[in-house]
């Protein structure tokens, strides 16, 4: 099949026929650094169609680290990042120990196809070039090797290298799509005939992570924008956090930079969704739409402009925390949305539950089955736990596409003591933030004393007036004892 296919979307139409009654299958596409506060789902016509329209967007979906590495870890074990032991272990945590022992082994072992086409985690090395090998339970494995390149990327490809060029049809998310539409033509075909297995295909691109270099053929799609000047873009944080009081002015270059990336942001999601449209059109040409779920997610959300930070994640607030959030199923409300409190921890534990798979260890996350229908019990989750230990001193600037550091007007993204814990509530009386900072080397300890934050988002949804210091101090001490009575939570005691 060639490189095509994803540069137009086909739209055909399909006669749909009944489906198997065997277990259902899944999708899982995982964007990188797409939000949704700054318009991130706004170019992706086909996934509003298709998985918007036709299922559930749940409007306060979060991830509980905000950085690529912890957040995809978390994702695909179910767990927090301090059960998978961050702070000790590096920004991947011992994700490294349980690779052989994921849910995909377990939907194997059930009779699943697996199929993981794309970004895996950050950890390259432990399987490419010198040390290249599958993980345990992945039927079909087609992973990247190569962080912030487009073009001229390698990816291990059933165990071995595969090596891509500059040419148009080298473009990475194409070749991530291509990988994934013909498996998926093979597999559905197949459950249609002689083979009964269901699948599950985890798809997880690069776009739109820097550089966000678009396809070709969409460079110049899309007439031009600046980034959303929302209220906190530009905006002197003064009672905020050190690292967000030290941003300087948004300068010209640097405005210019930060409007010319959420340009080329835009046109590289077109990318995304046309695999998540020719994704849609092969199940249903199968006629297998009625057992197939679909998810829609990022592994955090961006900033662009917003407290000075001309790009990037890392910080508390919910430009970084809040992610696109759709599933569209078989027993999935459609064109509903939802206002339950779910994270990325909770779709592997959706996945088993859906394929009748119990997990072989604890997770965190917790099922999302009771609430796809449309309905959220009493008994769901109102409060999440936000969780980040600073990578170290991490400056982003208006060179080379913001990827290493610059002269001049440069601004400091992250450091050491950006490290955080903090608990996001969102029930029918209250919207709240409430975040303690800490040096990275300390555990978190209540006793002590913590720059803090505290943000009423019914009242300030742009988290600009932290309010702790003229907050009453009872009402600052039950968010303190709720975020320490999660903060080193596991399973069932997870919120």
């Amino acid at each position: 099949m060639g490189w095509l296919l994803i540069v137009v979307f086909t739209g055909l139409t399909f006669v749909v026929s009944s489906a198997p009654s065997h277990k259902p299958n899944f999708i899982v596409f995982m964007a990188d650094d797409q939000d949704v506060l700054l318009g991130g789902l706004t170019p992706m016509q086909h996934t509003k169609r298709l998985l918007q329209e036709e299922g559930t967007t749940f409007c306060n979906g979060f991830v509980t680290t905000p950085v690529c590495c912890p957040s995809r870890t978390a994702t695909l074990s179910g767990m927090y990042a301090h059960n998978l032991d961050d702070q000790h272990r590096g920004w991947c945590g011992d994700f490294e120990s349980r690779e052989n022992n994921t849910f995909a082994l377990w939907l194997q072992e059930a009779g699943y196809k697996t199929g993981l086409f794309g970004k895996y985690y950050n950890a390259y090395g432990d399987f490419c070039r010198s040390n290249v090998h599958v993980p345990k339970g992945w039927t079909r494995w087609f992973s990247m090797c190569d962080d912030n390149k487009f073009f001229n990327n390698s990816f291990n490809d059933q165990g071995k290298m595969a090596f891509h060029g500059d040419a148009p049809e080298d473009y990475m998310t194409s070749v991530i799509g291509n990988q994934t539409i013909n498996w998926l033509r093979q597999v559905t075909q197949q459950q249609n005939g002689d083979s009964q297995s269901p699948f599950f295909a985890y798809v997880a691109v690069h776009a739109p992570h820097v550089p966000a270099t678009p396809a070709p053929w969409y460079s110049n799609t899309l007439p031009d924008q600046k980034a959303p000047r929302t209220p906190n873009w530009g905006y002197h944080g003064e009672d905020h956090h050190w690292l967000i009081r030290q941003q300087p002015l948004l300068t010209d270059e640097i405005r210019q930079f930060s409007d010319d990336l959420f340009m080329r942001r835009w046109r590289s999601i077109i990318s995304i969704d046309d695999i998540v449209g020719e994704a849609v059109n092969i199940v249903k040409e199968a006629g297998l739409l009625n057992n197939t779920y679909f998810f829609y997610t990022s592994d955090h959300g961006y900033n662009l402009g917003q407290f000075r930070l001309p790009s990037g994640k890392y910080q508390v607030y919910d430009h970084d925390i809040k992610v696109p959030y759709l599933i569209r199923g078989p027993t999935v409300a459609s064109n509903h949305t939802s206002t339950a409190v779910v994270s990325n921890l909770d779709i592997v534990p959706t996945v088993l539950q859906l394929a009748d798979v119990e997990p072989r260890y604890e997770l965190d996350g917790k099922p999302l089955n009771s609430i796809l229908q449309g309905n959220v019990p009493e008994t769901w989750r109102d409060t999440m736990l936000i969780e980040y230990w600073g990578l170290g001193y991490v400056r982003v600037g208006p060179c080379h596409q913001g990827v290493t550091p610059c002269p001049g007007h440069d601004s400091l993204e992250d450091a050491p003591s950006n490290t955080y814990s903090a608990v996001r509530v969102i029930n029918s009386d209250v919207n709240m933030l409430y975040a303690e900072f800490r040096p990275r080397n300390e555990l978190p300890v209540a006793s002590s004393t913590n720059f803090t934050e505290m943000y009423n988002l019914a009242k300030d949804p742009y988290e600009m007036h932290n309010i702790v210091n003229e907050t009453n101090h009872e009402v600052v001490d039950q968010y303190k004892h709720m975020l320490y009575a999660v903060i080193t939570c596991k399973g069932k005691n997870c919120p």
